[in-house]
């Protein structure tokens, strides 16, 4: 088990089992494609060759989150994310019920009907984790969880907590080849969440210490059900700028186009952060 994620001896093998056991409506506006994934929403929106479909806003803290996509000329995705606006990050900390719930409950943040024509996604799972949570020392800092779904609002909210009696279908994993080779989870109650599912990290979980950023992957009954960046709110606030691609696995249930890489930047002028997924790639259902 010590060797399964790889990470200091000075973390407990057992802990990281439990690193996740927290983790106007719609429009439609022209843009341009650019180069740089780190080019902002408003700047798309400006320029000329993108079609930009938002969904509605969400309340956050004092501001506001949206999702969004951006469609080339010719229907190909370019990118979808979601928009987060300067007081969205304040008033968190605390328990606010009026403006979020806590302890990682979730906001789901809906997309527009266009993205699901062209992405596998249905919506959006914005987590705030105000305390972090297990394991210590790793993922107990301030940090929210972007779960980017492929099943339904309904389907999600239905998967249960875990019991002995739902233990198959949170480690019913999906088939080989279906989740990037260099991902794991353990097997038993660790990483299984209610209305989230079981959750996978990279292997080399040492190498993403002390903890920023990550992207980890989702399953449940089988099937592979989101993928997720999971940030802290520190790196947020920073306003730096995050562009990796991400492990991909062999296989895909589904046909359509996914996303290879994920996005984290800011908006000078506006002062709105974006998480996102880029550089989608069509797949075909094997």
């Amino acid at each position: 088990m010590e060797n399964l994620f790889r990470v200091p001896k000075k973390i407990i093998a057992l802990g990281l089992f439990l690193f996740l056991s927290s983790c106007s409506q719609n429009e439609m506006v022209n843009g341009d494609v650019q180069n740089s994934a780190s080019q902002s929403l408003t700047a798309k929106i400006n320029s000329g060759k993108l079609n930009v479909f938002k969904g509605p806003e969400v309340t956050l803290g004092y501001g506001k989150v949206r999702s969004w996509i951006s469609i080339d000329k010719n229907g190909y995705p370019n990118e979808i994310g979601i928009e987060i606006t300067p007081d969205a990050l304040k008033n968190l900390i605390t328990d606010n019920a009026k403006t979020l719930p806590t302890d990682g409950r979730t906001i789901v943040v809906p997309l527009h009907l266009k993205a699901k024509q062209y992405i596998p996604f249905d919506h959006i799972g914005l987590n705030w984790n105000p305390h972090g949570h297990q394991p210590e020392h790793v993922f107990d800092v301030p940090h929210f969880d972007f779960h980017f779904y492929m099943i339904s609002v309904e389907e999600q909210m239905a998967i249960p907590e875990w019991s002995p009696e739902t233990d198959a279908t949170f480690n019913l994993y999906p088939p080989s080849g279906y989740m990037p080779a260099d991902y794991a989870t353990p097997p038993g109650p660790a990483t299984a969440e209610p209305q989230m599912g079981k959750h996978w990290a990279p292997i080399n979980l040492g190498d993403y210490l002390p903890f920023s950023k990550i992207l980890i992957y989702g399953s449940y009954n089988g099937k592979v059900i989101f993928v997720e960046p999971m940030i802290t709110l520190d790196y947020l606030l920073s306003n730096s700028e995050f562009h990796v691609d991400y492990s991909q696995p062999e296989f895909f249930q589904k046909a359509g186009n996914y996303p290879t890489k994920y996005n984290i930047y800011h908006d000078a002028t506006t002062g709105n952060t974006y998480v996102t997924l880029s550089e989608f790639v069509s797949r075909t259902k094997i």
